[in-house]
């Protein structure tokens, strides 16, 4: 009978300490600023597992029974679907926010006149975020999306989401569209070959202008839109290689993998909301019609335990991004995330966690190399620290200061009239090399590469003026025509503009043989046995990417080639274009010089729009 009493006293003991944990658990959480963003993103149907409308349906119909908020981010093919949007129209409430999910795929592509990789899985990182795409595809890419949300709803979206989008996008629908929020995952070091480390850990910031993973440190520095984080990782659990780590997160087919259940999220979001923490947020979502086929119970069961925390306000990105705002007008001096086991401190200029041993130390002006080129990689690698280029100079002084002291010296020998002339044959030969510069701690090649680009430039222009100097002195004043000669030179090199846009394939016995207008649209000859016929008519991205055409890295690969050899074929090709135009009679001669000066700008205007090749 003693040993029952005693028994039943340590039951109602330990049950006193457990009920006043969790009772203490829910006053942590109960204060005011603490904020819920359920965040839904809908691909389209033919990734889903249920292709029907019941996982829409059934993910609104549980919000509203809650009458929460939500943001919906519709990807290109769900925006494409009239049976999605007619049902968004027509059931969702006010308190619904509609944005946009900005994955890319090969509907989004062909409508944006881009080339979408072929026999690629659609969920690699090269095919499916914009970073895998130049600068100008992604304008295309973002311009498509934002019309045909506009077209839809009559107005642009302010939230937008991907697993990575890279600063440059960011940026450009900044300064174009507007936008408020953002929405990217939280830290993973190699889950589903995407590699994202080094932000705050799970907590809303501000990025820097060149880098959305380093928060901003001044208003100077902030980019403008306030980033969310999708699958709010444990403070503790989460920091390591793989599912087996990343796992633990807010995500409910996470943890449910890891054989936890809706206890852990309780506890997970008690980190996040603890009032500690001036203000705090957690991401609540699922990918409609895939996770939310598989694992809508507990979805169900993650809002049932966030509706009965007093104080938390459901509210959508862009509410989220407008109360941010006024209360961090700049990104928090520090912040402090724990558990029973680590410390997360994060400021600005690091963040640190010693029983992890991480220790970040943030660069404001320091870009992913995504920033200006396409990563086509399989394997996403956005990690911090990165490293800054060292050893290369750069400044476009020297180059203008030779451009003067040859103007100086062609004045000084009589030859101003040709200085015009040989001037632009060196600026259209040298292009490429002159329009490398550096941003962001990176430097960036469209030409060939040299640590010291300032004294390559220098002396390109030097050793040009000197060359043509001597060749007038020495040849070109015995050629009967010289000013016809001057001004042909130059023009040359409209005949990479045409060389450039040649293309050519073999399909089936049939070859094609023409020129392409834009990356998907051929014009030209398809020559079949015993038949030849013109072709005006859109290509495939398979076919369109499989087209061969003369590829200029061969020229800018090599030093050697695009500082002595490329220069050099233009003036035999302008040598042999003077010795037949000196033959032909002065009107055929004018038409021709304008149909050169015509291309001669199509080139300039096509390289000075070119695209980096290669980044440091």
């Amino acid at each position: 009978m003693r040993i029952k009493k005693i028994f039943l006293f340590l039951i109602i003991f330990f049950s006193f300490f457990l009920v006043k944990k969790n009772v203490l658990s829910e006053e942590n959480v109960n204060c005011p600023n603490r904020y819920l963003t359920i965040i839904n993103p809908v691909r389209g149907r033919n990734h889903w597992l249920d292709n029907s409308l019941k996982p829409v349906e059934n993910q609104y119909r549980e919000i509203r029974k809650y009458n929460f908020s939500a943001t919906w981010l519709l990807q290109y093919d769900a925006l494409e679907d009239k049976e999605i949007i007619a049902y968004i129209n027509n059931n969702f409430s006010p308190n619904q926010e509609l944005g946009l999910f900005l994955e890319i795929s090969p509907d989004l592509a062909s409508a944006a006149r881009v080339i979408y990789p072929p026999l690629i899985p659609w969920s690699d990182p090269g095919v499916i975020f914009l970073s895998g795409y130049t600068q100008s595809e992604r304008r295309k890419l973002i311009d498509t999306v934002f019309s045909g949300f506009k077209e839809k709803f009559g107005r642009y979206p302010v939230s937008v989401g991907a697993w990575w989008i890279d600063s440059y996008s960011l940026e450009y629908i900044k300064n174009k569209y507007g936008l408020a929020t953002v929405l990217i995952v939280a830290d993973q070091r190699t889950t589903d070959s995407y590699g994202v480390w080094g932000q705050w850990w799970g907590v809303p910031y501000y990025p820097s202008l060149a880098n959305v993973l380093v928060p901003a440190k001044s208003k100077e520095d902030i980019l403008g839109p306030v980033v969310l984080q999708w699958a709010q990782r444990d403070l503790s659990k989460a920091y390591g290689e793989g599912t087996s780590f990343s796992n633990y997160s807010l995500q409910a087919n996470d943890y449910l993998e890891r054989r936890l259940n809706t206890s852990y999220f309780k506890e997970l979001v008690s980190r996040y909301l603890d009032c500690q923490l001036s203000i705090g947020q957690i991401t609540v979502g699922l990918e409609t019609g895939i996770e939310s086929v598989k694992v809508f119970p507990e979805f169900a069961n993650q809002l049932s335990v966030l509706s009965k925390i007093k104080n938390l306000q459901s509210v959508t990105m862009a509410e989220f991004a407008d109360i941010y705002k006024n209360i961090y007008p700049l990104n928090p001096s520090e912040l402090v995330l724990k558990d029973s086991h680590s410390q997360w401190i994060l400021n600005p200029q690091a963040r640190e966690n010693d029983f992890l041993g991480e220790k970040t130390f943030y660069k404001q002006n320091l870009a992913f190399k995504d920033y200006f080129i396409a990563d086509k990689s399989s394997f996403l690698n956005r990690r911090l620290p990165i490293t800054e280029a060292e050893g290369y100079i750069f400044s476009p002084l020297p180059a203008l200061f030779a451009f003067f002291l040859g103007l100086v010296f062609y004045v000084r020998y009589k030859l101003v009239w040709h200085y015009f002339p040989v001037s632009v044959f060196i600026f259209a030969s040298f292009l490429n090399i002159f329009l490398s510069y550096t941003k962001f701690g990176r430097f960036i090649y469209f030409g060939p590469m040299f640590k010291n680009l300032s004294l390559i430039q220098f002396l390109a222009v030097i050793v040009s003026y000197s060359f043509f100097f001597l060749a007038i002195k020495l040849f070109f004043n015995k050629v009967k025509n010289l000013k016809l000669l001057m001004q042909i030179f130059p023009l040359t090199y409209g005949a990479d503009f045409i060389v450039g846009a040649l293309r050519y394939t073999r399909l089936q016995g049939i070859h094609y043989f023409g020129f392409v207008w834009d990356p998907l649209r051929f014009f030209g000859l398809k020559i079949a046995p015993g038949s030849v016929s013109l072709v005006n008519q859109d290509l495939s991205s398979l076919i369109a990417g499989a087209l061969l055409k003369f590829d200029f890295n061969w020229i800018w690969e090599s030093s050697l080639k695009s500082l002595f050899v490329y220069p050099l074929i233009h003036i035999f090709l302008g040598i042999l274009i003077y010795s037949i135009l000196i033959k032909l009679s002065g009107k055929m001669r004018r038409i021709i010089l304008t149909i050169m000066v015509i291309f001669f700008c199509l080139y300039l205007y096509k390289v000075a729009g070119s695209e980096p090749r290669v980044v440091f």
